[in-house]
């Protein structure tokens, strides 16, 4: 019998050591800006999207050059990935909740192995995963 690797408490071991209450509240509002963007845009084109992503990296203080590398390079993403063109814009939002986390984290000073542990721990608390 397999068994999955439940990350769950790491993820939630290492977020207890290394962010403070003040983190912890600012990755909770990334995931409730991220929630309104999706409930706004249950069905979202290319072009919502990349008015989103292109508001957000600006208001952010992102370059042109790296906004439009990072939405070619989520679309390259999504695409690899198998994704129909229905499928691809609310991935590209996906992909910028996961980003804005990511890179939250990456300021904190989190390893990258750090970031896939907590990244792969919110996965499994979404998806309902737990050890068999």
């Amino acid at each position: 019998m397999s068994k999955k690797f439940d990350v769950k408490a790491q993820a939630r071991d290492i977020l207890e050591e290394n962010l403070d209450m003040e983190a912890v509240i600012y990755l909770g509002r990334i995931s409730e800006e991220m929630e309104l963007i999706f409930n706004s845009n249950p069905t979202p084109s290319f072009a919502d999207v990349q008015r989103i992503v292109t508001d957000y990296f600006t208001t952010d203080g992102r370059p042109a050059g790296f906004i439009e590398d990072w939405l070619r390079t989520a679309d390259e993403h999504t695409r690899s990935r198998g994704l129909d063109e229905a499928e691809r814009p609310k991935a590209i939002l996906s992909d910028l909740g996961v980003f804005r986390f990511m890179w939250f984290l990456k300021e904190r000073g989190l390893t990258e192995e750090q970031i896939n542990i907590v990244l792969t721990g919110a996965v499994q608390q979404a998806t309902g995963q737990q050890d068999e």
